[in-house]
């Protein structure tokens, strides 16, 4: 009896040791903060996979900044329209997502967009309405289909001066992917990654829950919610007016600009889509910013998984929610006495 009762000890202590402990880290990193959270048993394990994992969004920082001129994106958008441009292999496979997206999305997802995002200051503190001259330059300077690939000798180039290449639309969900292959590698099977809370990865779930719970703010009054939505192992990505707008009188113009036109997204207060991977997320975001819902639903044939809950029109009473149909077991809908929710 007693080496049984001295057994059963043991075993409760072993148990209560093992149990998952969270553990969280963040850092700035891409002009924001990001931030790992981890649950695991093993202190060492999870403080070391998290640091690994902020070191990994920090390297793809330094790879893609458009904002540090010794990137190797910064000396692509100098060089690639004197000749090709040979660049690393994760680079060159960086750039072709950016090509599928583009041609997935009809245009919608177009990285090139920089030069009509700088036209308009919001690479600036004081971003502003240009004359329609300089929208007009801006545009002539834009679109993917002046970016050539060239397989064979892993080159890169522009076919007009000017061009660049921006990667904000992009590049926070692939820093974030990148984190959660490192978090895999080192033994994490339930982790929370985000990148200023716009683009988060959801690894696994946490202990006794089915999944892990973001909270959606509602950018008409950011002290209410909207919903929520449940992650495990796919990410969330979210745009909106209130992150970035320019407002002229009465009128609020949109960060978001439609590469198509070279205007900013008119009628969309936010979006908040769930995908796979965090790439695919903060990418097609941008396209379900843009797109009109029937648009929106035909593409999304094209992928997997994907969910989009959309605030359209005016930030405010006034504006409609509606979610992509299939979505109601991801995203969870607040009261909203003010207004109509509908999924269609």
């Amino acid at each position: 009896m007693r080496i049984v009762l001295a057994l059963t000890a043991i075993c409760a202590v072993t148990s209560l040791a093992a149990a998952p402990h969270l553990y969280r880290q963040s850092r700035q990193i891409m002009g924001t903060f990001c931030e790992v959270q981890v649950y695991d048993s093993n202190s060492s394990r999870a403080e070391g996979a998290i640091r690994a994992a902020l070191d990994e969004m920090a390297r793809v920082d330094r790879l893609l900044s458009n904002y540090d001129p010794a990137s190797e994106l910064s000396a692509m958008n100098r060089e690639a329209a004197r000749f090709p441009f040979h660049v690393s292999a994760e680079l060159f496979d960086f750039v072709q997502a950016c090509r599928r997206f583009y041609e997935e999305t009809t245009g919608t997802f177009d990285p090139t967009v920089g030069p009509i995002v700088r036209a308009w200051g919001f690479f600036t503190q004081h971003p502003a309405k240009p004359p329609d001259s300089a929208i007009e330059t801006a545009k002539a300077k834009s679109g993917f289909d002046k970016v050539q690939l060239n397989e064979r000798d892993r080159t890169i180039s522009y076919s007009v001066p000017g061009l660049e290449i921006d990667p904000g639309g992009i590049g926070k969900g692939y820093a974030v992917d990148r984190a959660v292959q490192i978090l895999k590698q080192e033994g994490i099977s339930s982790a929370l990654v985000s990148a200023g809370g716009s683009s988060l990865y959801a690894l696994g779930r946490p202990p006794g829950r089915s999944a892990w719970r973001i909270a959606i703010k509602d950018p008409g009054n950011l002290q209410q919610l909207i919903g929520s939505v449940d992650l495990r192992d796919n990410s969330l990505s979210t745009s909106g007016v209130s992150e970035q707008s320019v407002q002229t009188g009465s009128h609020r113009y949109s960060h978001i600009f439609d590469p198509r036109t070279g205007d900013p997204a008119e009628n969309m207060c936010q979006v908040t889509l769930v995908a796979a991977t965090g790439i695919e997320s903060d990418a097609l975001t941008k396209a379900a910013f843009i797109l009109s819902r029937e648009s929106l639903l035909e593409i999304m044939k094209g992928w997997t998984g994907v969910r989009v809950l959309r605030v359209e029109g005016p930030c405010g009473a006034r504006s409609v929610i509606w979610v992509t149909p299939g979505s109601a077991a991801v995203f969870h809908q607040g009261q909203q006495k003010s207004r109509r929710a509908r999924q269609n």
